[in-house]
């Protein structure tokens, strides 16, 4: 090496070292401001005020943009930052007020789910626990029933289900489990899941067979009709797919994500697996009577209800809502058991059941409805960014 190149080495390395202070001390002022955010959110607690204040938000999101362009750096980038942060200390305000079992004692959460490690459940799970409890502990399950039944038989404090996905909707089973349940939903969670081929193989075209969960195949449809040549076979969980590929031959593969393939010593074969990059599974919490949310939080609130099959009697139900402008999330239809085309509704609104406006929606669906069973109020996961004034 020559001394100029020696040199340059030098200076890259002096330049390096001193990025390294600088994102030390960038992740140093996040923990302070993370503290400090936390201490006034248990301040505005004790106030009664609500978690969120979007004019406070949008505030500090056109004073930090503004600082970004007097620095030269870009505003949009600034703000996106911002924004990450304000959502952090959203998540971590909404983990201590949710919904949660009544056992005051409890340090880590027994959270029955689909699956084992390596599953989208278990990364779901370990994500959505992390801020309530110390640990989880799975009490693994073989199908979504497994998961209710768990609960209900007190081997689980909570069972973690998926209910909905943006590429393929709502997940029929578990509607269908919850019909009949006397579970509560206790909290939600929206993983974006990014499905890759993962095994042995150092490239696709040595694949033959590739695994999955019927899920996680419905929503690789289009990769596989890309390649025809690789033959698709369904299993009971990711877990399941992730041993056979770790375990079988070279021409096997698994349908699963970069987590779980470095859990399992797998290489990511293709990373483009999914039919649409922005493919997220809403999973839901599900507990034995749990201490209802905070009405502090931002909230949903999920019914089943049945209406009379009268001309016009969903309309009517529903026109509640509209007049005391509370907005419904969802509304999905499911047959009724030992009544031809009769339909009960699942419906998701913004809100908590004990804010006025919710209340008296309510009291109007009541009057309207054959039958109404509310699974309770609970933190919402997925908040509309408040977005700055200069948007």
């Amino acid at each position: 090496m020559s001394e100029g190149e020696n040199g340059r080495a030098q200076d890259r390395a002096a330049l390096r070292a001193a990025i390294d202070k600088a994102d030390a001390s960038l992740v140093q002022m996040l923990v302070e401001r993370r503290r400090l955010a936390e201490a006034l959110g248990a301040l505005k607690a004790g106030d009664g005020a609500l978690v969120r204040d979007v004019e406070r938000e949008r505030a500090v999101l056109d004073r930090a943009a503004a600082l970004g362009r007097e620095a030269g750096l870009d505003e949009a980038f600034v703000e996106k930052l911002f924004q990450l942060v304000i959502d952090d200390s959203l998540r971590r305000q909404r983990a201590g007020l949710d919904a949660r079992v009544r056992t005051a004692t409890l340090n880590e959460a027994k959270v029955a789910y689909l699956g084992g490690p390596g599953s989208y459940s278990q990364f779901a799970a370990d994500a959505h626990f992390a801020g309530r409890y110390s640990a989880v502990m799975p009490v693994i399950q073989r199908d979504f029933g497994g998961i209710f039944q768990a609960v209900e038989r007190g081997e689980a404090d909570y069972g973690f289900a998926p209910i909905e996905n943006t590429t393929t909707g709502g997940i029929v089973e578990v509607y269908d489990l919850l019909r009949d349940t006397r579970l509560k939903i206790a909290g939600e969670h929206h993983y974006r899941v990014e499905h890759c081929i993962v095994g042995k193989a150092h490239d696709l075209g040595t694949v033959r067979t590739v695994l999955g969960h019927p899920q996680a195949l419905r929503q690789s449809q289009r990769f596989f009709a890309r390649h025809p040549e690789l033959v698709t076979r369904a299993v009971s969980s990711s877990t399941e797919a992730l041993n056979e590929a770790l375990t079988g031959k070279p021409d096997v593969a698994a349908v699963a994500g970069r987590d779980a393939a470095r859990l399992f010593g797998l290489n990511v074969i293709d990373d483009s697996a999914s039919d649409h990059p922005e493919n997220y599974t809403r999973f839901v919490a599900l507990a034995i009577d749990p201490q209802p949310a905070s009405p502090l939080l931002p909230c949903k609130t999920s019914l089943v209800l049945i209406t009379s099959d009268s001309s016009g009697s969903l309309v009517s139900a529903l026109d509640g809502f509209r007049k005391e402008g509370v907005n419904l999330t969802k509304l999905e239809s499911r047959p009724i058991a030992g009544k031809p085309w009769q339909q009960m509704f699942f419906l998701d609104l913004e809100g908590h059941e004990e804010h006025d406006n919710v209340a008296r929606a309510l009291e109007n669906l009541l009057q309207h409805a054959v039958s109404v069973h509310s699974f309770g109020s609970y933190g919402s996961d997925r908040l509309a960014p408040a977005s700055s004034a200069r948007s």
